[in-house]
């Protein structure tokens, strides 16, 4: 099994050190985690230790490490967000979408997004961004492609027809798609994305990886024994793995 979407530096929680990398694989260990995957935020790519991070892949025992990057995918930022892209041996790099006209949507401490804008309206426009960000090539994996629901703020109409179009543009652009635990430990109560989604991405042929979204070592693995099922059920029977921007497959 794989956890490629986590993070050791966090929101600048501990510095990467070869211990608190190897605290992390520890735990993927006990959970049978085969490969884990270092995915810290774009802001914090100076705190990346590729040094240690090195180090640490070649003392970890039973768990294969990679390094990733998550892109905040910001439209009118592609300078940064090439740069960032591309400033690590990256193994795969994520694109997520936090943001919509530059204002989070995910932060708990400022929702006051929801309150000025018309809910419908916002998810118009957050799924218009994780279209961009799909269709624009510059990222391996998409990550937590529903995250505007992660407060419960759901639109009074039928958004069917918008999860199919963002369905149909992830399928067009080749991108793998995240499914994320850490909705399980958020508000909303659930694995980003929903099962409704994630069956249009198998419809259409779209392969996942998956990810426990960890910003602590304990978090390795969590709500696999939620999303694994979920995956299962739906039809998947094989994960992506990467290794130097290449693909390949684990089976579930």
């Amino acid at each position: 099994m794989i956890d490629y979407h986590l993070h050791v530096v966090a929101h600048g929680d501990r510095p990467m050190t070869v211990e608190n990398i190897l605290a992390y694989c520890d735990v993927a260990r006990e959970r049978g985690i085969l490969q884990m995957g270092i995915t810290e935020h774009d802001r914090y790519l100076d705190d990346i230790d590729l040094a240690a991070f090195q180090e640490a892949r070649e003392k970890s025992q039973d768990v294969e490490l990679r390094l990733g990057i998550e892109i905040d995918f910001v439209p009118g930022k592609e300078e940064r967000m090439e740069h960032d892209s591309t400033a690590l041996p990256y193994d795969y790099v994520i694109g997520s979408v936090h943001r919509v006209d530059n204002e989070e949507v995910d932060h708990p401490d400022h929702r006051e997004i929801y309150d000025r804008w018309d809910t419908h309206d916002l998810y118009e426009a957050y799924y218009a961004n994780v279209r961009e960000a799909a269709l624009s090539g510059r990222f391996d994996v998409l990550g937590h492609p529903d995250l505007i629901k992660i407060f419960r703020h759901f639109p009074d109409r039928d958004i069917t027809g918008m999860l199919e179009e963002t369905a149909d543009a992830v399928a067009a652009s080749d991108i793998v798609v995240d499914v994320n635990a850490a909705g399980l430990r958020k508000p909303v109560g659930e694995i980003y994305p929903s099962r409704k989604l994630l069956e249009m991405f198998h419809r259409r042929g779209v392969p996942i990886i998956l990810s426990s979204d960890a910003h602590a070592a304990d978090q390795v693995g969590m709500g696999y024994d939620q999303s694994l099922p979920l995956v299962r059920d739906v039809g998947y029977r094989e994960v992506v793995t990467f290794s130097g921007r290449e693909r390949g497959t684990l089976a579930l």
